[in-house]
């Protein structure tokens, strides 16, 4: 009997400590939350969204957004409808570490000519953002041309 409550009372202690722990981390994950706020002829400016654990975290998160849906997806309602990369399994399976430097370690950075925070709301354990980039299409073309992601255009 006494083993027995032994182990309930472990049982018990167990789940309050689970219940008490940290927050999980939030995991990127594309969105459709990308929309085109304003477009010129080699700039494009967008609305992006998303939500983690700090504010920064949440703003890094808006910007990778903002670049694999202009890269992959395309912007509806913008000079940019179609990707820049047109098949995205393939050339993340031929240019993996262009794409790890990309993305995961925000080489994107050089491309990103503006970005601010137009909405922030943090929450008991979460800050949701809206975020406006900028974002030099020219130069983001011709370095996919240069890493030989895309073709030059016309070619």
């Amino acid at each position: 009997m006494k083993s027995i409550s032994k182990f309930y009372s472990s049982l018990l202690m167990l789940c309050f400590m689970l219940a008490c722990s940290a927050p999980s981390a939030f995991v990127y994950q594309r969105s459709g939350k990308v929309v085109c706020q304003k477009y010129e002829q080699d700039v494009i400016h967008l609305r992006a969204e998303a939500s983690a654990e700090t504010t920064a975290k949440a703003i890094s998160f808006a910007e990778r957004n903002a670049i694999e849906n202009l890269l992959f997806k395309g912007i509806p309602a913008s000079n940019q409808e179609k990707p820049l990369v047109a098949n995205e399994t393939e050339a993340m399976r031929q240019n993996p570490e262009y794409f790890n430097n990309l993305i995961n370690k925000e080489d994107y950075q050089r491309f990103v000519m503006k970005s601010e925070i137009i909405e922030n709301v943090a929450e008991q354990k979460a800050h949701f953002v809206k975020q406006l980039i900028s974002i030099d299409l020219n130069a983001f073309r011709t370095d996919l041309e240069q890493n030989k992601i895309v073709r030059k255009f016309g070619l």
